[in-house]
């Protein structure tokens, strides 16, 4: 893999990471405990409980955190549990859109929404929610993956350039939306179970389906590729050259070292994260000369989960 592929990488998972830790910083979402008598909020910021003016808080800097099953460890397993075969039975589902052929149509339309849904949450804690940029950029951000997940032939240069960004965006508002609504615990049971659901989906779960897998041919034994159309992947896609990286990948990246952030760890702790997702991508991509297709999660989760528990 030549220099200049492994810096697009690594520069494309560091500028998703760092995003996603701005939002944090600049949002500083916090979880009401109470309100009091004297009309101050007692509130989580950061892992600290603090005293806040009611009128200091917006509707953007409330966190519900998720926890139907409760707080505990068991209640933690659950909610990871449950969004991972969520997550299989939308894979599933996504490889039967594919063999009656509507899976374009459906891909596009669910990312320019989640793209228009995102931006606009993001541009609106600046903007406002009303204001024009706020609601004018997230519809051009959204148009283009839409169109894209329909016509990729069409997006060369640049216009490549700027989906590859917008998917990076993405990642890191995702992640940052992760980190903020689970507690602790929940983002390290999210890290095991995906990667395992990871190494499943890869090797063989849907997306082997999609990606397809190697195959004889009879007559010479020449090991070839058979491969359904993929130009529906593109909008999930960031695009490196010679290496693809999935919007699941770009997510979980961001999302371990903004909620180490979030939990008020301290930026060391955050940058030490970045650093261990970092070179569990370097690990993989090493045995990616051996092995292809593979699971891009795995190891840089199980390496992230290390700052959690330091």
């Amino acid at each position: 893999m030549k220099v200049k592929g492994i810096a697009l990488i690594f520069g494309g998972i560091t500028f998703s990471q760092l995003f996603a830790v701005i939002i944090a910083y600049l949002t500083k979402p916090i979880t009401i405990v109470s309100i009091n008598p004297d009309g101050n909020v007692t509130a989580i910021v950061n892992s600290t409980t603090e005293s806040l003016p009611a009128s200091n808080i917006t509707s953007h800097m409330i966190v519900q955190s998720i926890s139907p099953f409760g707080l505990g460890t068991f209640g933690s397993l659950l909610v990871s549990a449950t969004l991972v075969i969520g997550s299989l039975v939308a894979a599933f589902l996504l490889v039967l859109l594919l063999r009656r052929g509507y899976i374009n149509y459906v891909i596009s339309g669910i990312l320019g929404v989640a793209t228009f849904l995102l931006s606009y949450y993001v541009a609106s804690f600046f903007l406002g929610y009303y204001s024009a940029i706020s609601i004018g950029v997230p519809l051009v951000f959204a148009s283009i993956i839409a169109a894209y997940g329909l016509y990729p032939r069409r997006f060369r240069g640049w216009l490549q350039l700027l989906v590859n960004v917008l998917v990076l965006l993405n990642g890191a508002e995702l992640g940052f939306f992760l980190a903020v609504s689970f507690q602790k615990l929940t983002i390290i049971f999210l890290a095991f179970l995906f990667s395992a659901y990871d190494f499943y989906s890869v090797f063989r779960g849907p997306i082997s389906r999609m990606l397809g897998k190697p195959s004889a041919r009879a007559e010479d034994q020449e090991e070839v590729v058979e491969r359904p159309e993929r130009g529906f992947l593109g909008p999930m896609l960031v695009n490196f050259g010679e290496i693809e990286m999935g919007l699941g990948d770009i997510t979980f990246y961001s999302m371990m070292p903004t909620a180490i952030f979030a939990e008020g760890m301290g930026m060391g702790l955050t940058l030490l994260e970045m650093l261990l997702i970092d070179v569990g991508v370097a690990a993989t991509l090493v045995l990616l000369r051996k092995v292809r297709p593979l699971p891009g999660l795995p190891i840089p989760l199980l390496l992230g989960v290390i700052a959690f528990l330091a």
